[in-house]
């Protein structure tokens, strides 16, 4: 986990590889709407999931040491 805080005030934590979008990028995608712009990030998602698993959802959980030689 990587520690971090959103505004100098309230704590956040996120691990290696998520990241954050400012909120002035988000409604620069959504041409002034930080909604629509958030609309737009969850439809890449999910173009993103579908391309790489035929899914749109977040793959589950495994148990990685099944999986994993002994």
């Amino acid at each position: 986990n990587i520690p971090a805080s959103i505004e100098g005030k309230q704590p956040a934590r996120l691990a290696d590889g998520e990241f954050v979008i400012p909120a002035d990028v988000v409604s620069g995608i959504g041409n002034g709407s930080t909604g629509a712009g958030a609309d737009e990030l969850y439809k890449l998602l999910d173009r993103v999931r579908l391309a790489r698993t035929g899914s749109d959802k977040q793959g589950r959980e495994i148990k990685a040491e099944k999986y994993l030689p002994t």
